[in-house]
């Protein structure tokens, strides 16, 4: 059996139509009758030569890619730069500027909210102002304790350490007073003796030394004495704070329940005064829909007499007709 290059090449057209991604043609003309064209202006070959080209024609077409090679629009590319959103940066004027407007910013707000409080309070009746009053009074008398206690706390720990440093400086300043009391004994017996000059000259350098250690012990004392003294008389202070603080809560609190039972009694009144006008408004609204039901009645009778007095009027003209 012999095949054409004809029927090879139909078969590559069928597999590139079907697969390859290439401009389709437009011309209406048939694959077969566009073969046989082929057939009849090509030579004919032998059997083996055909199926030569027919398998050399099914390799290169089996090795056509069909997929795009089109990067989708989701997928971003390995090598695509990142973007990286910069703060912008102020100069030294600018960022100035911008402290000053922010500040300026806020010292208007705090003014606008103390000129809204302002306000509010001289809408306040004389109980509630007196009551506000109180209540802060006692909030700040209760503040005031927290921190005289706190000042007591830190002042009792500092005299705590003070006493404990007076008394190692009342010791030490003891011992070297002992000291040197020993060696100036020493010093004036070796005098009386008149003992040699080489042993009273090493007294009275050691006495001279242990002079010199008695006064810093001395200084160390007298300064632990000042610092003790100061630490009880801060102390001291403290507690006469918590003392007339705590006076001043008792007096606070008292006049804050005498205040709010004045402006419990003014919102009682208030309430009152409120339900009684209300009652009054309702009853001027019932009055007041009597009345309107009152004069729905009488203008409906009054209508009705008109319509009586029109028939009459008729009845009249009818009998005059007579």
């Amino acid at each position: 059996m012999k095949l054409s290059i004809a029927t090879g090449l139909m078969m590559a057209m069928a597999t590139t139509e079907a697969f390859a991604p290439s401009k389709i043609n437009s011309s209406p003309q048939s694959t077969a009758l566009f073969a046989e064209e082929i057939n009849n202006f090509l030579p004919k070959i032998d059997g083996k030569a055909a199926a030569s080209l027919v398998a050399a024609s099914f390799l290169a077409f089996s090795t056509v890619g069909v997929a795009s090679t089109a990067i989708p629009a989701f997928v971003e590319p390995a090598h695509a730069a990142k973007v990286v959103v910069e703060e912008p940066t102020l100069s030294p004027k600018e960022a100035k500027k911008a402290e000053k407007a922010k500040a300026e910013a806020l010292k208007k707000k705090a003014e606008e909210e103390a000129k809204a409080k302002k306000e509010a309070e001289k809408r306040m009746s004389k109980e509630e102002k007196e009551y506000n009053k109180a209540k802060s009074n006692l909030e700040l008398a209760n503040k005031t304790l927290n921190s005289y206690e706190k000042l007591s706390s830190d002042a009792k720990a500092a005299d705590k350490k003070a006493v404990s440093a007076l008394d190692s400086a009342t010791k030490n300043e003891a011992s070297a007073k002992k000291a040197y009391s020993a060696v100036a004994s020493k010093l004036d017996a070796a005098k009386k003796q008149q003992m040699p000059s080489s042993a009273i000259k090493e007294l009275s350098a050691d006495a001279g030394k242990l002079k010199e250690t008695l006064k810093e012990k001395e200084k160390i004392l007298s300064d632990a004495q000042k610092t003790a003294a100061s630490t009880s008389s801060q102390v001291k202070s403290a507690e006469k704070g918590i003392k007339d603080t705590k006076k001043e809560i008792k007096k606070a609190d008292k006049t804050l329940k005498k205040a709010d039972k004045k402006f419990k009694d003014y919102q009682k009144k208030v309430k009152k005064q409120l339900k009684e006008q209300q009652a009054k408004l309702k009853k001027l609204e019932d009055q007041a829909s009597k009345l309107k039901s009152l004069k729905e009645k009488e203008t409906k009778e009054l209508a009705e007499k008109f319509k009586t007095i029109e028939a009459e009027k008729k009845e009249l003209a009818a009998l005059k007709q007579l």
